[in-house]
């Protein structure tokens, strides 16, 4: 029995778990032993842990009863993160697809991401890039439901972003997981000077990503300084480890996503579509509030006419997102986000719990079967735009 409870869930984000040599194996000679080494310099308790999770995987390889066992097992969700089933096997990621029962799943890296974004060479830096994005074609080419992100991050210029745009495009890709934070001596993405990526994103009917850890360097939610405050923080899993990372994990999507309407991106290419994942969902609807409220008051300081509709209604048109397992669920739907959020379990890394599905379905003991439907299902249709649509065989309706 599989762990879907209704016929067609779509998952917004799901992970692999690399190997501490997976990304040597799709790097160029080049760059290969320049990268950062696996878990970053001296991480012999990381490492030690990995090698357990491979070694458990080699015996359920050789040794049918316990494969079986992994199996029956596996609803339990008591093992994630690199010990959980097809964690870094792109063939055991298969049958766990099945066990799950999604009909589709957005994969995206973990630790080789942070492999690449700690280079400080350029060139070194975009062969990780390259490396990255070859080796997610190779994970996902083992099961069409799979669609890996190729990361296109937009920092390094529009003409290098440009060049990797299309590598990812002639590659396949179907989804983009672009950086939120331009580089401080740099230009804002929303420049005319990307106009000519975001056209290209826009007619090649692509679908934009911006993920936790994902925003131009390496991740921090807040400034060092609010954490040097002689007190106990949480730690560990791939996420924020403590409350106060948890509440400033958005800020950066919402000012990237902020400037694309004020800066009438959207405007511009009304077809972009941009999801925020695992960043939490609580806080759309205030930002959308928010957003409105600028507008009113700042149309009359400055030059605002080049926006056509209300800034909210752009977010409605063009953006969605996930929520975490736990988050009110039902209340975002009925508040206004039901267009816009999208099931994710997150497997296999923490975050997503012993029981995603369960954890949001405690939310909506009062919420429609039609909401339902957009979350599990019609709003990462939406978001995966036409072309989406024509490969699985049915209609999507236009995102009003």
């Amino acid at each position: 029995m599989a762990y879907a409870h209704r016929p067609r869930i779509l998952d917004a984000d799901t992970h692999m778990m690399e190997r501490p040599d997976w990304i040597a194996e799709f790097a160029d000679p080049s760059i290969r032993d320049r990268l950062m080494p696996f878990g970053g310099p001296n991480n012999t308790a990381g490492l030690r842990f990995v090698e357990d999770a491979i070694k458990r995987f080699d015996e359920r390889q050789s040794d049918a009863a316990v494969a079986a066992k992994a199996e029956a097992d596996f609803l339990s969700m008591k093992q994630k993160g690199w010990h959980g089933l097809g964690a870094f096997d792109a063939a055991e990621r298969k049958r766990v697809n099945d066990l799950l029962g999604f009909d589709a799943y957005i994969v995206f890296p973990t630790e080789a991401f942070n492999q690449v974004i700690a280079a400080k060479e350029p060139d070194v830096f975009v062969g990780g890039v390259r490396a990255l994005n070859r080796g997610l074609e190779a994970f996902c080419g083992e099961d069409p439901r799979m669609m890996g992100t190729a990361y296109v991050p937009f920092g390094t210029g529009p003409e290098q972003a440009s060049q990797l745009l299309e590598e990812a495009i002639s590659a396949g890709f179907r989804v983009l997981l672009i950086d939120t934070v331009a580089p401080e001596d740099g230009i804002s993405f929303t420049h005319p000077d990307y106009d000519p990526l975001w056209a290209r994103i826009q007619d090649a009917e692509l679908s934009c990503v911006l993920h936790i850890g994902a925003q131009g360097g390496p991740y921090r939610a807040v400034p060092k300084s609010f954490l040097n405050n002689n007190r106990e923080r949480g730690g560990g899993g791939e996420g924020p480890s403590h409350a106060l990372g948890y509440m400033g994990m958005p800020f950066n999507a919402e000012l990237f996503l902020s400037a694309m309407i004020f800066d009438c991106v959207l405007e511009r290419f009304p077809r972009l579509r941009i999801a925020a994942i695992e960043l939490g969902a609580s806080w759309i609807i205030s930002w959308m509030k928010q957003m409105d409220q600028a507008y009113k008051a700042f149309r009359k300081r400055q030059d605002l006419s080049h926006l056509k509709l209300l800034p909210s209604e752009y977010a409605l048109r063009q953006v969605w997102i996930t929520a975490f397992a736990g988050e009110d669920i039902g209340w975002l739907l009925a508040q206004g986000a039901g267009t816009q959020l999208m099931f994710s379990s997150d497997y296999p890394h923490h975050e997503g719990t012993d029981d995603p599905i369960g954890r949001f379905e405690s939310t909506m003991e009062n919420t429609t079967d039609d909401l339902k439907d957009q979350f599990y299902t019609n709003n990462f249709e939406r978001f995966m735009g036409p072309e989406f649509a024509v490969s699985n065989h049915y209609s999507v309706e236009a995102n009003a």
